[in-house]
């Protein structure tokens, strides 16, 4: 029927599901059912959004789309509850549980995953969207949608998850801790914290959307920046010498090994 809504539930409501539901409430196209074991976190989302609750998982039947926002510790646990839903897709977002594993413990073959950050709480979230070469593209299509609601959509193959949780979800933590630092360095030079704060906010922001105006490789607007015996050059030069470049790529080489390891701990 024209005009009906995309029937979603989501099952739970912490920091990231709570993002997702408000993110889905807000679009007209769908139905937003929740699912939140813990009342207070339930009743602020109600508060916020306009979408249903439901006091029991089992009330989550007959849905288009279940999206499963479980930490992945506890995942185990609920497959019992999740295999009756027999909706017409599962989105997972449990971070290290593979397709193969979700498919056999849903008993279902229409499932996806999901890699948001944590950025889906203002719609801005990169998430990476990883799918069987065997869904349906009516499917697909309905994953990239749901996943284009609260940011930017990347689809990739499931193999590259690891790689992605190392450049974006963990990594967003990574890009505030940089922000702390540069800002605590303008409290060294005289800028109280929180101006410094905001001025650093503002300079990733600007860096982000001039990178994605012009389309230039990162390096190639550095180099715009630095001018000859300039001050740039010199800030440069010391994250060089203080092996800056080593540094990141390890932290996100630590990132990719443990999920890693949480993947084949969850099989």
């Amino acid at each position: 029927m024209e005009g009906k809504k995309t029937k979603i539930a989501i099952i739970g409501g912490g920091n990231m599901g709570g993002a997702i539901t408000m993110a889905l409430s807000k679009k007209e196209e769908y139905e937003v059912f929740l699912y939140e074991r813990t009342m207070e976190k339930a009743k602020a989302l109600l508060g916020e959004c306009p979408i249903t609750l439901l006091s029991s998982i089992s009330e989550a039947v007959d849905m288009d789309c279940v999206i499963i926002a479980l930490k992945p510790q506890n995942l185990p646990s609920f497959y019992h509850k999740l295999q009756p839903l027999a909706p017409k897709l599962f989105i997972s977002i449990c971070a290290g549980v593979d397709l193969e594993t979700l498919k056999n413990n849903l008993g279902c073959k229409d499932v996806v995953r999901f890699m948001p950050n944590i950025g889906a709480k203002v719609g801005k979230s990169v998430t990476a969207v990883a799918a069987d070469s065997t869904l349906r593209e009516e499917l697909l299509d309905l994953s990239l949608d749901i996943a284009a609601s609260f940011g930017d959509a990347f689809l990739l193959d499931e193999s590259l998850f690891s790689a992605f949780i190392g450049i974006s979800g963990s990594a967003i933590a990574f890009v505030f801790d940089f922000m702390h630092n540069l800002a605590m360095a303008g409290v060294r030079e005289g800028i109280p914290y929180n101006k410094a704060l905001s001025i650093v906010s503002g300079t990733l922001e600007s860096a982000a959307m001039l990178q994605k105006a012009t389309g230039k490789g990162a390096i190639e607007l550095e180099t715009m920046v630095c001018s000859p015996r300039g001050t740039t050059i010199e800030g440069i030069k010391a994250l060089t010498d203080g092996g800056f470049a080593s540094i990141v790529q390890d932290a996100v080489d630590a990132t990719v090994r443990k999920s890693e390891e949480m993947t084949r701990n969850t099989k």
